[in-house]
Parts: structure tokens; C-alpha cells; sequence
């Protein structure tokens, strides 16, 4: 039988938490028009959309940064 560490648990759901209010974050400014750089390359990123407008990917040239947003 396997046991869970709650403390491990409580250090995983953290840095989940904040790598998801980070890529929000980071999401929303691009929307806005901002310029924001791929904390990996300094690349800037960049916003495609699919011909339907369904999804959306936000990614850097290099694709350090390559997220992938459903729209609707």
C-alpha cells in the first residue's frame, strides 16, 4: 500500500497553484498587448489562434514557453 506524504501533497499543490496564477498572469498581459518574454530564451511571445478561434497558443519562437488555450 502506498502512503502519501500530506506534507509533499501541501508542496506540490503550492507550486501548482503558483505556476498557474504565474501563466495567468502571464496570459492576461499578452491579452492586454503587453510585450512579455519567455523567462527561458527572452524571446518574445507570441499569440496564435486556430482558423475556428477555438484554441490559442501562446509560445516563443524557440518554444520554451508553448501553452495551449481552449477557447469557449
Amino acid at each position: 500500500m502506498l502512503m502519501i506524504n500530506i506534507q509533499q501533497f501541501k508542496t506540490l499543490q503550492k507550486k501548482t497553484s503558483a505556476s498557474f496564477h504565474q501563466q495567468k498572469k502571464l496570459i492576461k498581459n499578452i491579452m492586454l498587448g503587453k510585450d512579455v518574454y519567455c523567462q527561458q530564451c527572452n524571446g518574445i511571445l507570441q499569440v496564435k489562434f486556430n482558423k475556428e478561434a477555438t484554441l490559442a497558443h501562446v509560445c516563443c519562437v524557440q518554444r520554451c514557453t508553448d501553452i495551449k488555450l481552449e477557447l469557449g
